[in-house]
């Protein structure tokens, strides 16, 4: 067996080819594309396993490598000790460590996302992205309108009464100019939300997952389309606690003999995760409320 530890960059990936018995044979860089990749992993007689830590560009790399190797592990970065911790951090020590521990099998690895949840991903993301620019969008035209001293008389300044208001408003020239270029962004942004909830609602009618997701109280179809793609497979979790420390949901813990304390939650994990638990936990009470007053 050939182990192979990878620093991968965006434009090359430095490797470092080591032997059962943990001597080094070869390290180089080779650049990311699939033909360069594919002639460094098939020049190998024996079997090959690599590993590479997970960064935002891995599934490139993933999808042109995995054909070619007996096993890939994807490494959580922030598990890797050895490394985060090392006095010398080169691509070099990086991808020597990294074939080391591959060898001692003693690396921690991360859940490599198939295909399908990775295209989910993108498509949930996306529309959320959207949504997070149009809100700061919102809050300019907010800040202009306190910076003029004008406080709106209506809660929905972008609704209808709301745009007719603005209208009406003797802005200075700048202002308006720029209160105008917000709105019309906005509802450029407002469209192309619109389609990708389209979207994600056709899924919600031939997705059971995502049907059952949504008989919870405060779940929608984006909701749970958020839920789905960033969980992945929820069978790879043993129990709930590993779900919500996924989450970054569970509190910091500090223990010393005797004493522990637990502080605020952890926020690391999925943060699209952990925030749409979060909205649809704050509406499924408004919810509840608006059920019980109907009996």
């Amino acid at each position: 067996m050939i182990y192979i530890g990878v620093d991968l960059h965006q434009r090359f990936c430095y490797m470092t080819m080591m032997d059962a018995s943990g001597a080094i044979g070869d390290q180089r860089q080779v650049p990311n594309d699939a033909e360069s990749l594919r002639k460094y992993f098939q020049q190998w007689p024996e079997a090959v396993e690599a590993a590479v830590e997970a960064c935002s560009f891995w599934q490139a790399f993933v999808d042109r490598v995995s054909p070619l190797v007996a096993r890939l592990v994807l490494v959580h970065p922030k598990r890797v000790k050895a490394i985060a911790s090392a006095k010398l951090k080169n691509d070099r020590v990086d991808s020597e460590t990294l074939a080391h521990l591959l060898r001692a099998n003693l690396l921690p690895e991360s859940w490599m996302a198939d295909r399908g949840t990775r295209e989910l991903r993108q498509q949930t993301r996306l529309r959320v992205s959207l949504g997070q620019t149009r809100a700061q969008l919102k809050n300019r035209v907010h800040a202009v309108l306190h910076q003029q001293g004008l406080r709106p008389p209506v809660s929905d300044l972008f609704g209808r009464k709301g745009r007719a208001w603005l209208n009406e408003q003797p802005l200075p020239e700048a202002a308006r100019r720029s209160v105008d270029t917000y709105l019309e962004l906005i509802g450029q942004l407002d469209q192309k939300i619109s389609f990708e909830e389209q979207q994600l609602n056709a899924r919600a009618k031939s997705d059971p997952a995502v049907r059952d997701l949504m008989t919870i109280p405060g779940i929608g179809a984006y909701s749970a389309a958020v839920l789905l793609a960033e969980i992945g497979d929820v069978h790879r979790f043993s129990d709930k606690r590993q779900l919500y420390s996924y989450a970054g949901l569970v509190p910091r813990v500090r223990q010393s003999g005797e004493h522990t304390r637990s502080g605020h939650i952890t926020r690391e994990g999925s943060r699209n995760l952990r925030w749409i638990l979060v909205e649809a936990a704050q509406v499924a009470p408004r919810l509840l409320a608006g059920c019980a007053a109907l009996f």
